[in-house]
């Protein structure tokens, strides 16, 4: 690790000194005059639309979103924090292109457009993601595993629909969401505190957390240090009927360090360091048990520990500008649920007692990427963006099934004294019938450009590419009872441990056009087309004397092609947005997920799946003090064909919906500010999000299928600002319409029902920020 580290920061230094000792121009404005400006624009007497900027393009300057012929969705931070929310699923009720599963912090999969095959299995690290997710310059993406920072001190969130890939990348195939931080101001001290306290109706309690921000001026104008930090502990809500406790309350502690430098005039430094440490349960309850019950005979928890570090470089060379992003992740996550309904039928066809069985994985992550890119400065007809993507990583994911007793139990129904699943079946330890461990190590390098011509002032003629090649090497080693099927059959289940090593390699090329027409400044039409990647990988060896599956070593890449036409208006002298858009999405080749009777899996390229749709965004400044926003999605996603797997009860009828997509999503915002005396002032607000229903297969013949009901989310909030201090109350799923997140289905018949993953019910707080 620490000669890692050392290179690493070799590489970040090695960036500076390309970057050398030429001119820049200052970076963007101060943190203080943006926050300023946020609030002005929140609580300002103006009847008209906020304008929002966004750096989405990646040009030197951010620009208008209204602009930009691609559908954006731009949240601002004040907007969650009002409601005492903040992490992905909250910022996926207010965007209905996107939807987030969620069994746990941290535990989550990110979907957009309809685009997904399957849900979170907690074991598959080969599941490449189809959305990114980026802190400023950092990718932070984790298929499943997405983190949950509550720390970031956000200006804003901007969730880019359609596919990335030319200036994002593979993981980038069906959007990005990309949280931008407040940068340190080299001025003013300045500051805040915020304190919430609420309570969780159900089986909940009470939940508190306290979150501060210190700007501290090191040198005028040249040095500034930004920290945050966040400390809170949410209480658990899922009752265990084995003892009686709640067992997913969670305790999140936080900080970060943000530095930014002028080392001289233009040449602007950001570093930053971001370290979190989450500990909390499963959001899991049985579907044949009462509400927001589970049954766990060992306790269900989970922890995640991230440490990321980030060093950006924006250096002037007279017509462009140098951007430099070296950053390094590293991540341990551990996740453990009880296991006792698959460990007592698997084994001892389901007869009592249940066995005290634990299902354990352990990750290890960690990451480092390089990205140069120059983008051009001159004012002229032509801008441009070109650039190199670097990326290397390791995961190391540690599976183990300890259940107590076991070795005993095995013994007297095997009719084979003194087993030990350790010294027979070389578990890593006895009383344990699985022992998992795979290894990745990853590579990818890319080359990109983009190039916007302007025609006449009034058209935007872009044209980018993406060029890209990467590998990933993978090595898997399976022991224990469950462990050693190779050779073994149903009847004789005890074989020799299961090893495998191979390697996929892929390259290719992501095109991307687009053209936008301004009819006026306040009216646009545009339209875009572009192609998503997605990085091929290594199946788990699949015994076929246990399994009678021929499964494949490695799966293919997929890609598809997106096309979208919109329009963007300003309308009724600006106290109005319309911006409306419809896409179609092809997707070939889909790395479609088998599952198998016999409890292993395998991923195979064998399906097209069409997308297509409508959105809707707008919002509206009814008065200058009262606002009022709605956006809506219609998804229609389904197989183009039939997909045949080889498999009878995988395949996918032609025309089936695909799933974890809900049809029709919307969400609507309201705010009303009542100026008081000085500037004092009360404000209200209120959001609703609804979500469709979805599924959580093709089809019904599949298996594995069962409804995720449609959800119906309403928050509420209204708070007094008196000079710098502000009081508010909150409430959050006030009508507890927002009951089930995701659902696994069950095919145990001990075990009571499907496993349904819960979301947070009704809670009511009270928050007191102050600024100084």
């Amino acid at each position: 690790m620490g000669k890692q580290l050392i290179a690493h920061a070799a590489l970040a230094m090695w960036s500076l000194g390309v970057i050398g000792a030429a001119q820049a121009q200052q970076v963007g404005t101060d943190a203080a005059a943006r926050a300023a400006a946020r609030q002005a624009a929140g609580n300002s007497d103006s009847d008209k639309v906020d304008r929002v900027e966004i750096t989405a393009t990646r040009a030197v300057n951010a620009v208008d979103v209204q602009q930009v012929a691609a559908a954006i969705t731009v949240l601002q931070p004040e907007g969650l924090a009002k409601f005492g929310l903040g992490n992905l699923s909250d910022i996926a009720r207010l965007v209905p292109a996107m939807s987030v599963q969620e069994q746990g912090p941290g535990v989550n999969n990110i979907t957009m457009r309809g685009l997904v095959v399957r849900g979170i299995v907690p074991s598959e690290i080969q599941d490449s993601s189809l959305v990114a997710v980026y802190v400023d310059e950092m990718p932070v993406t984790l298929k499943s595993g997405n983190p949950d920072l509550r720390v970031l001190d956000l200006e804003r969130i901007e969730v880019l629909q359609g596919p990335q890939g030319t200036l994002f990348g593979a993981s980038a195939m069906a959007g990005a969401v990309r949280q931008i931080t407040q940068k340190p101001d080299t001025n003013d001290l300045f500051g805040s505190v915020e304190a919430v306290g609420s309570r969780t109706g159900g089986f909940g309690g009470n939940n508190h957390n306290l979150r501060g921000m210190l700007n501290v001026p090191l040198k005028d104008e040249v040095a500034g240090l930004r920290l945050t930090a966040y400390s809170g502990a949410d209480s658990g809500y899922i009752r265990n009927d084995f003892n009686g406790a709640t067992t997913n309350a969670v305790s999140t502690n936080q900080g970060r360090a943000a530095l930014r430098i002028r080392a001289q005039s233009g040449l602007v430094i950001d570093a930053s360091v971001t370290a979190s440490n989450i500990k909390g349960g499963i959001n899991d309850a049985y579907g044949k048990l009462a509400p927001f019950t589970t049954y766990a005979l060992l306790p269900q928890k989970s922890n995640d520990a991230l440490q990321l570090y980030n060093l950006a470089v924006h250096y002037d060379l007279g017509g462009a500008q140098l951007v430099s992003s070296s950053s390094y992740l590293q991540r341990d996550t551990q996740y453990a649920t009880a296991a006792q309904y698959p460990a007592t039928a698997f084994i001892f066809g389901g007869k009592n007692p249940l066995m005290a069985s634990a299902y354990t994985i352990d990750n290890a992550v960690t990451d480092f990427a390089q990205e140069l890119r120059l983008n051009s400065r001159d004012g002229g007809p032509f801008k441009w963006t070109a650039g190199a993507f670097l990326e290397t990583g390791k995961r190391k994911l540690r599976q183990e099934q300890p259940t107590a007793g076991f070795d005993a139990r095995f013994g007297d129904t095997r009719n084979f004294p003194g087993y030990s699943s350790q010294a027979n079946d070389l578990a890593t330890t006895p009383d344990n019938y699985f022992s998992g461990r795979q290894d990745t190590r990853s590579h990818q390098a890319a080359l990109f450009a983009e190039g916007t011509y302007t025609v006449f002032d009034k058209l935007d003629l872009t044209a980018g590419l993406r060029l890209f090649k990467g590998t990933q090497d993978f090595d898997l080693h399976f022991s224990g009872l469950f462990g050693n099927l190779v050779g073994a059959t149903p009847a004789a289940p005890t074989g020799s441990p299961e090893t495998s090593s191979s390697s996929a390699t892929a390259q290719g090329a992501n095109p991307r056009f687009a053209a936008a027409y301004r009819i006026d400044q306040q009216h646009m039409l545009y339209a875009n087309a572009g192609k998503g990647f997605r990085y091929g990988g290594n199946n788990q060896p699949v015994p076929f004397n246990f399994c009678g599956v021929n499964a494949p070593a490695t799966f293919a890449p997929d890609s598809l092609w997106s096309y979208e036409a919109g329009s963007k208006n300003t309308l009724f002298g600006q106290r109005m947005t319309l911006n409306v858009n419809a896409y179609l999405s092809n997707w070939n080749d889909v790395q479609v997920f088998n599952k198998l009777p016999c409890t292993y899996y395998f991923t195979q390229n064998a399906g097209k799946i069409r997308s297509q749709g409508v959105e809707l965004d707008t919002s509206v400044k009814l008065t200058r003090h009262a606002s009022i926003g709605v956006n809506a999605a219609y998804n229609h996603a389904y197989a183009r064909d039939a997909v045949i797997t080889g498999i009878a009860a995988q395949n996918i009828p032609a025309g089936a919906r695909t799933p974890y997509a809900p049809r029709v999503a919307a969400s609507a915002t309201a705010s009303y500010r009542i100026p008081l005396a000085g500037s004092d002032a009360i404000g209200l607000a209120a959001s609703y999000a609804y979500k469709g229903r979805a599924y959580t297969n093709f089809a019904a013949a599949q298996g594995s299928y069962a409804e995720i009901p449609s959800s119906n989310t309403l928050n509420a909030s209204v708070s007094y600002l008196t000079g710098g201090i502000e009081v508010g109350l909150f409430g959050t799923n006030l009508t507890n319409g927002n009951k089930v997140s995701d659902v696994t289905t069950n095919s145990i018949a001990i075990q009571p029902g499907d496993t349904l993953f819960m979301a947070r019910p009704r809670t009511v707080g009270l928050r007191v920020k102050s600024r100084f």
